[in-house]
């Protein structure tokens, strides 16, 4: 069995019933656990965060944020969701999300993330949880029914797909499939594959030197100006943009 989360002391203090949280998070089997407060740094994590964030042991993490121990475009993600959690009081609950592990690869999780309210009522931090989507696939049926068509897009995000290609892996009608994917995914299986191009081209403009042409390609996508486009409504910023705000940082953190 894996250690128990680590505690803050000074911050456990202000939650009702820190044991609950312990005994709770002990119990979950393949589930990544982290708690931050209002300035982002962790103040409780699991064993299975600090293995999948590449930190040493769970008290490296104590302290730190998501800048410390995330790709700095993702951290800013992280950090922007926080703070909106922080601000509205409003959860997030069973999305869908791409979370890259200390070696830079993206895999697909199933997140929450709630505010944290403190013994007077007060938003103190956020806590979350994630668990593999592959993993809770085996576990629930309607995540299960679906795994092989997010495996495929996945594995084959850089060749063309067609939702009907999707739906007969599956073994389910087209509009069964359509249907089914946007209930338990929260996005229509094209949003998904075109998310799942998005976020590796956002990885590779940040971590290679290759040309967003050679990008686009390697992403499943045959016209630059389309890759543009999407990118721009998928992070805001223009690929050109995107690199030149984020890849200096990117160099300088591995240099460290």
């Amino acid at each position: 069995m894996p250690p128990p989360p680590v505690l803050h002391p000074a911050f456990a203090a202000q939650i009702s019933f820190p044991s609950y949280l312990h005994q709770f998070f002990e119990c979950l089997p393949d589930t990544y656990f982290y708690a931050k407060n209002l300035v982002g740094q962790f103040v409780m994590a699991n064993q299975r965060l600090a293995d999948l964030l590449g930190a040493s042991s769970i008290e490296e993490m104590i302290g730190l944020t998501d800048f410390d121990l995330c790709p700095p475009d993702l951290a800013d993600q992280y950090r922007d969701e926080d703070r909106r959690i922080m601000t509205t009081g409003q959860p997030v609950l069973n999305r869908s999300e791409l979370v890259a592990d200390h070696r830079g690869s993206l895999g697909w999780y199933l997140s929450s993330k709630v505010p944290l309210y403190g013994d007077q009522n007060q938003i103190i931090g956020v806590a979350g949880a994630m668990r593999d989507l592959h993993k809770v696939s085996a576990l629930l049926s309607p995540y299960h029914e679906l795994d092989e068509a997010i495996r495929y897009v996945i594995r084959y995000f850089d060749t063309p797909i067609k939702v009907t290609e999707l739906a007969e892996i599956t073994g389910l009608s087209i509009s069964q499939f359509d249907r089914r994917f946007k209930q338990h995914v929260e996005m229509t299986p094209q949003q998904f594959i075109l998310h799942t191009r998005m976020e590796s081209a956002r990885r590779m403009l940040v971590e290679t030197d290759k040309s967003i042409s050679s990008i686009a390609l390697a992403c499943g996508v045959s016209d630059q100006s389309y890759l543009t486009r999407q990118f721009k409504r998928h992070t805001g910023m223009t690929p050109t943009k995107y690199r030149k705000k984020y890849q200096q940082s990117h160099i300088d953190i591995h240099a460290n």
